[in-house]
């Protein structure tokens, strides 16, 4: 369902026109529609690119040079050029230059390039309209997927989605000529910036160098530019870093094997928070400028808090998880709520791996009140987040089945409901990976699958789907975009 541009329609769309006018037209003179051809003496034909998209689609002061041919041509003009895009025709050359605006500039994401080619005698061409569209990636109607990429032969990436559905693939290259991390993990927004941690850096698990980024980079969350990284040398303290949480420039928040720790961005120092010791390889919850994690093990699970402004570690809603009606003794995943408080979701067993009763859980962090509700099934582990949350709906899959619960305070029964099985709807969904996502703007879950591991997985889907109005047929699907997608993130 991805837009696709077809050059050879843009071809017949500019020369239907012509023949059209000169079978029907009783006058030469007479100005014409169209995308360009020939008009007594005037010629005029654009040398479509075959990667052409339509719209094309250009980042900030990214500029692209469409090519024509053109004979008895005595002057060219343009048609209604748009505050910020700039556009040079060069006669001598035969090509038209097309400039996207600056970030810093208000001005309209879309332009439809448009010439009026003018001969001899009055003739003159008007050509169909080439459409543009400026991309940044602060739309919090867009959505990013973060490649892991292959840990032992490429580098992370990331893929952006804009709101229309246009897909700008390996985004981050584009726009800086180099490359994110290898086994890209995690990445959060925080101030106009975007921080995005990788596993290896620069060097893989078996000690191969990289030629990238490094571990942590952070890009400006408009245009994607690289403003500042750091190499694993710079953060060897580290091991396999997963994810990030940053509350401001002093206190980023780095989750390794060992548990985690504060890196101080003015003077690059990195210590490790005491108390978080062992802290799961699962996305780090901030909510009220403060960070959350779970802990499980031996029929004991808490929820973690780091307190930024004293760096201490203490555990919250204790007394309400211990004495739930129906028992927490290993949490699967938590997730800031739109409210303010917290998502739990929790199994009655002592390990993921046995079988025991699935809550939801909100939990109130100012009152450490606990509201439960049961689920049918067991959410997939995956390390970034079991679940995803949209004000009080909740989606989570079991294999290739998405499910959605409905939160409901004075319900302490089932809530949730099968969706969709995704392997119904294509051959090639094998697994799911990595979990879900949400858009917090627009409601909309976006789902990764994969044919399978091994050789099968560049074949792949990116499902994007609006499921109040359809639970089978996908706002977009986008194929074979991902390797290895470490999930769907928004800036918001």
């Amino acid at each position: 369902m991805k837009k696709l541009f077809n050059p050879m329609s843009l071809w017949l769309a500019l020369n239907l026109s012509v023949l059209l006018c000169l079978g029907g037209c009783s006058d030469d003179n007479d100005p014409i529609g169209g995308g360009g051809g020939t008009v007594g003496e005037l010629v005029f034909d654009w040398k479509v690119e075959s990667d052409a998209g339509d719209p094309v689609l250009l980042l900030s002061d990214e500029t692209y040079v469409l090519s024509y041919h053109a004979e008895g041509v005595e002057s060219i003009s343009l048609v209604d050029v748009p505050a910020g895009w700039q556009v040079t025709v060069d006669e001598e050359a035969g090509n038209v230059t097309v400039a996207a605006p600056s970030s810093s500039v208000e001005a309209d994401k879309n332009y439809t390039l448009q010439l009026v080619v003018a001969g001899a005698d009055n003739q003159s061409i008007t050509t169909e309209g080439v459409n543009f569209y400026h991309v940044t990636f602060d739309e919090p109607e867009g959505a990013f997927v973060l490649n892991e990429g292959n840990m032992t032969t490429e580098n992370g990436s990331l893929v952006y989605i804009t709101p229309e559905g246009y897909v700008v693939d390996d985004a981050y290259k584009r726009v800086n000529g180099t490359e994110l991390g290898n086994v890209a993990q995690d990445m959060c927004f925080y101030d106009g910036k975007i921080y995005i941690i990788s596993q290896n850096g620069d060097t893989n698990a078996v000690g191969n160098s990289f030629e990238n980024d490094g571990m942590l980079v952070v890009a400006d969350a408009v245009t994607l530019k690289k403003l500042r990284s750091f190499t694993n040398e710079e953060l060897s303290q580290l091991d396999w870093p997963t994810h990030i949480a940053v509350i401001d420039e002093q206190h980023v928040y780095i989750r390794d094997n060992a548990g985690v720790w504060c890196l101080n961005m003015d003077d690059r120092s990195l210590s490790f928070v005491d108390g978080t010791e062992n802290a799961p390889k699962a996305r780090l919850a901030t909510v009220n400028n403060e960070v959350y994690f779970p802990l499980s093990g031996s029929y004991m699970a808490y929820v973690k808090k780091i307190a930024p402004s004293t760096g201490q570690v203490s555990s919250v809603g204790t007394d309400a998880i211990f004495s739930a009606s129906t028992m927490i003794n290993y949490i699967l995943g938590i997730a800031p709520a739109d409210d303010g408080n917290l998502w739990i979701i929790a199994t009655s067993a002592s390990n993921p791996d046995r079988e025991g009763m699935i809550t939801l859980n909100k939990l109130d962090l100012a009152t450490s009140e606990l509201v439960q509700n049961r689920l049918t099934e067991q959410p997939d582990n995956a390390y970034n987040c079991c679940f995803a949350a949209y004000g009080n709906t909740v989606y989570y899959a079991d294999g290739t089945l998405i499910y959605r619960a409905k939160f409901d305070a004075e319900e302490d029964g089932l809530v949730d409901e099968p969706l969709v099985d995704l392997a119904d709807l294509d051959d090639n969904v094998g697994l799911l990976y990595n979990g879900l996502g949400v858009n917090p703007s627009t409601g909309h879950v976006y789902v990764n699958t994969l044919k399978g591991l091994g050789n099968f997985f560049t074949t792949n889907a990116v499902w994007e789907f609006d499921f109040d109005v359809s639970v089978d047929t996908p706002v977009h699907k986008f194929d074979n975009y991902t390797h290895f997608p470490a999930g769907v993130f928004f800036n918001r």
